[in-house]
């Protein structure tokens, strides 16, 4: 958290720097002179930017579930509007069959039971396919209405996926009850659920907007630049602040969220002979 409140810190310095030179080189080389108050615009204005990416960034570091690679509210080029329910494919999944004999709502026929295993990559990535651990054979989706895992390996309890239409040439999907969807590929479910977050877009659109806003008013009101150059200089800004240096602010706030989460090693008291703490 400190190293968080540093790279902020060394933001707001930065932008002061930048933002005073800059301002003074470009009004003085558009207009008569510079603005008269750059001698706190140049800070409000920093200021005011720095403010809004620390929000940003403690949004993130505060958030369940937030890590370098799963940040809730990300730029406008990286952010994702859904939520995975895990980070690896569950363990063990169930297909079920459709019995032909059945029909109407209930048809569960046989049962197939999968384990997930690591499949070896040269590029060393994460990937899994599930297979039958009495035949080693991989998933067969021939038949298969509905699926189920264990969110919880320490809890027994499953969870249902029931098939969905999705379309010619779309990928199966199986859907839960609260609309979970595992989604079928060519070598098998994937096995980790998924969520759409309306909050979650909304919240990522409200900020990258925010974003620009920001920098265009300030560039406007603060800075006494005339409108259409504002804008245009707000494209600009916002653009490299988007793709160079949220990204890194984000990604660590990312890692803050993680590191709250780890578990705490208890320390271990060192005690003398005679019954005194080291």
């Amino acid at each position: 958290m400190l190293i968080l409140l540093l790279i902020l810190i060394i933001t707001l310095v930065s932008l002061i720097v930048l933002l005073w030179a800059g301002t003074v080189f470009f009004q003085g080389y558009f207009y008569t002179e510079p603005t008269p108050g750059i001698y706190w615009q140049a800070p409000v204005t920093a200021a005011v930017l720095t403010f809004g990416f620390a929000i940003w960034c403690f949004s993130v570091a505060f958030s369940s579930g937030a890590s370098p690679t799963n940040i809730p509210i990300n730029t406008i080029f990286s952010f994702v509007t859904k939520e995975d329910m895990m980070k690896r494919p569950a363990k063990n999944l169930w297909a079920i069959k459709a019995d032909p004999k059945k029909t109407g709502a209930d048809r569960d026929g046989e049962t197939v039971a999968y384990v997930s295993e690591h499949l070896p990559d040269r590029l060393n990535t994460e990937k899994f396919q599930y297979k039958d651990p009495i035949t080693n054979r991989p998933y067969q989706w021939q038949g298969v209405i509905a699926l189920e895992i264990q969110p919880d390996p320490n809890d027994p309890a499953k969870m249902r996926f029931d098939l969905v239409e999705t379309g010619t040439g779309r990928y199966r999907q199986f859907v839960s009850r609260d609309g979970w969807v595992i989604e079928e590929f060519e070598t098998g479910p994937l096995g980790i659920p998924s969520k759409f977050r309306v909050g979650r877009f909304i919240w990522n659109i409200l900020f990258n907007v925010g974003h620009f806003v920001a920098w265009f008013v300030c560039l406007w009101l603060v800075l006494r630049f005339q409108w259409p150059h504002a804008l245009g200089f707000a494209v600009v800004l916002w653009l490299v602040t988007t793709l160079v240096i949220l990204p890194m602010m984000l990604g660590y706030a990312g890692q803050v969220s993680e590191s709250r989460r780890a578990p705490v090693t208890p320390g271990v008291a060192l005690v003398s002979p005679r019954g005194q703490l080291l």
